[in-house]
């Protein structure tokens, strides 16, 4: 009897042992299923309302013109690659960084979007794309041409977004400083490639960069406690 209770208590420790990888492989699958179901609510606040301020606006459009550093960068089709893999940078931010910083990227995202759209509505503004030409210009840059209006370029979503990213890499302690540092470069190609396929000027960049590190520390001030509750235990 004792030998069959003794091997019947490391028969139990035995499964608590294999549990707790199984707990955590579905503690991990929940939580990734919550960052996709919130990134897609934050998808349709991006974009909804983006897509309908191009379709009208409240009074005249006001085109902003390049400064002497926006024409000293030449069109560049290569930007194309930088311009659409700031959909992947936020991706991979979303998806990596701890649960407190993710908390603060996706309300930072969420105020600094809010922002934008006041901004779009009530100072209709854009950037002029005469200066593209009208042949020879890759499919990618026809599918921009189609989808996105030159219109809602003050201040740069581009921009605050990938700012934001960048934010929250400096934050998280799980990016090693060389992997902080590629993500900066990685921010800063984003940027060039707004201007180099003539999507927006200086002065839209330098607004949403305003915009991001504005919302970033407003979020983080009064939305502490949320952030906080968010807490695993861990530095981040």
């Amino acid at each position: 009897m004792l030998l069959l209770d003794a091997e019947v208590i490391i028969d139990d420790s035995d499964n608590d042992g294999m549990s707790k990888p199984i707990q955590a492989i579905k503690q991990g699958g929940k939580e990734l299923l919550v960052r996709v179901y919130s990134g897609v609510i934050l998808v349709i606040w991006i974009m909804a309302p983006y897509l309908l301020l191009q379709q009208f606006a409240i009074r005249d459009v006001y085109w902003l013109e390049p400064t002497v550093w926006d024409r000293s960068i030449p069109i560049n089709f290569y930007g194309l690659w930088f311009y659409f893999t700031y959909y992947i940078l936020l991706g991979v931010v979303g998806l990596s960084v701890r649960k407190p910083v993710y908390m603060r990227f996706l309300l930072t995202v969420g105020w600094t979007v809010l922002v934008a759209h006041m901004v779009f509505l009530f100072f209709p503004n854009g950037v002029s794309r005469e200066e593209i030409p009208g042949e020879g210009a890759p499919f990618f840059y026809e599918v921009i041409l189609a989808y996105d209006a030159p219109r809602n370029a003050f201040p740069s979503l581009h921009a605050a977004l990938a700012v934001i990213a960048g934010l929250a890499v400096n934050r998280c302690c799980r990016y090693h400083p060389v992997a902080r540092v590629l993500v900066w470069c990685w921010v800063l190609g984003i940027f060039w490639s707004t201007i180099a396929l003539r999507q927006h000027v200086l002065v839209d960049l330098l607004g949403g960069a305003a915009v991001a590190v504005g919302a970033w520390i407003f979020v983080g001030w009064f939305h502490r406690a949320e952030i906080e509750q968010m807490r695993d235990g861990v530095v981040s």
